[in-house]
């Protein structure tokens, strides 16, 4: 696949590197690169991509993709924010396979796992559908269960797996979505076809600063907004 096509739909604040390159792979993690791969130096909060840039091209990185310019030659295009920049470029690279299913998309503190649970039994039973599940306690495609290490993975691991389950079949995927996930931007690019709201407790403010910043998280999925009266925009489609 060509650089420019990955990066479709992105925000390029300046780029040395020629659109037309070929890309074999997307990685976020130096030791995991691949000869051919596009490096996404994504800022964490232990550890900066961007000090990783010259152990993905020693590995073989064909681009790099950053938020500062690289402090050695490199061929690179600059983008606002990397981790964005990671999960835009992971559903263009798997050929954003959340279009090809439903989504359902289950976020509040309390009772994520048991709702999906749930919806994935209903879909199945009543409509005789084919189901993903991504969740805390593990994924699923149909009946084969696949490990998880968190409740919604990384932006790149999520698109693969949304790739596996629509080759798989499945027609809808019922996810557990983590305010991590959302304020991370893990899963960025992807249209939902129903969010669904459990609930709002304390819980993870060490991470969020506060129950303000914890709902404007959650209501992202929602696609509404949170100001001081309370939470605002369109009415949540539920099923």
């Amino acid at each position: 696949m060509k650089l420019r096509e990955i990066l479709s739909g992105m925000e390029i604040l300046e780029s040395n590197v020629d659109m037309d390159t070929e890309i074999s792979g997307v990685s976020y993690d130096s030791r995991r690169t691949r000869p051919g791969d596009l490096f996404v130096a994504v800022v964490g909060f232990e550890s900066d991509g961007h000090d990783y840039i010259s152990a993905a091209l020693e590995k073989g990185a064909a681009a790099v993709l950053c938020q500062t310019v690289p402090g050695r030659t490199a061929p690179y295009a600059r983008v606002p924010d990397t981790r964005l920049g990671l999960a835009l470029c992971s559903v263009n690279f798997f050929g954003n396979p959340a279009g090809d299913m439903k989504l359902i998309g289950v976020t509040g503190t309390n009772g994520k796992t048991t709702s999906t649970l749930l919806i994935k039994h209903v879909l199945e039973h009543c409509l005789g559908a084919k189901v993903g599940l991504i969740g805390t306690t593990g994924n699923m495609i149909g009946e084969l269960e696949l490990p998880s290490e968190r409740t919604t993975p990384e932006s790149l691991e999520l698109q693969k797996l949304l790739r596996e389950m629509a080759d798989a079949g499945c027609e809808y995927v019922v996810m557990e979505v983590s305010s991590h996930a959302l304020a991370l931007s893990r899963v960025a690019g992807i249209e939902y076809e129903t969010g669904i709201f459990t609930n709002l407790t304390q819980d993870h403010l060490d991470f969020h600063g506060g129950m303000e910043q914890y709902a404007e998280a959650k209501a992202q999925l929602l696609g509404i907004g949170v100001d001081g009266a309370g939470v605002v925009g369109p009415a949540l489609r539920v099923l």
